[in-house]
């Protein structure tokens, strides 16, 4: 499995590289009232307006500075999520990827594995389970009242 890493405080994440799409620099976000707290808003990326997704504000860290951005697809919607650092692409080995303990599993069930690279653990993030279809539905009027606009 191939996995982008990156960091949110000083825990290493990964996702599956064939989700994303792209990884940006920060740029300008502009805030949409009455959504998620870790909904930052939308951006404008070569003329598409996308919504972006707090992974620090979401998982709690907390005064951390974000510097990427990475574009992925969930269920068919790019969505930008705001991480502290993005790192390398590494490629793990089936037989040192290991089930996320049950009890984390049941708390965030987007955190589906953790990948062994050298003695350090990755988590992995699922990006299909991280949003609720709730949050999903939620993201999709935030957008239609924004091209409405």
């Amino acid at each position: 499995m191939q996995l982008l890493t990156f960091t949110l405080g000083k825990v290493k994440y990964g996702i599956d590289l064939q989700a994303v799409q792209s990884i940006e620099q920060m740029m300008h976000i502009v805030s949409v009232p009455n959504t998620l707290p870790y909904i930052k808003g939308i951006m404008n990326l070569h003329g598409e307006v996308i919504p972006v997704y707090s992974l620090p504000i979401r998982f709690n860290y907390q005064d951390v500075k974000t510097e990427n951005i990475v574009v992925v697809d969930v269920d068919g919607m790019k969505i930008g999520l705001e991480v502290c650092r993005v790192q390398e692409i590494l490629t793990v080995s089936d037989d040192h990827i290991f089930s996320m303990p049950e009890i984390i599993k049941n708390s965030q069930e987007c955190f589906s594995d953790v990948a062994d690279n050298n003695k350090n653990l990755i988590v992995t993030l699922d990006v299909q389970k991280l949003l609720t279809s709730e949050e999903q539905q939620n993201i999709e009027e935030m957008l239609a009242n924004q091209d409405a606009v």
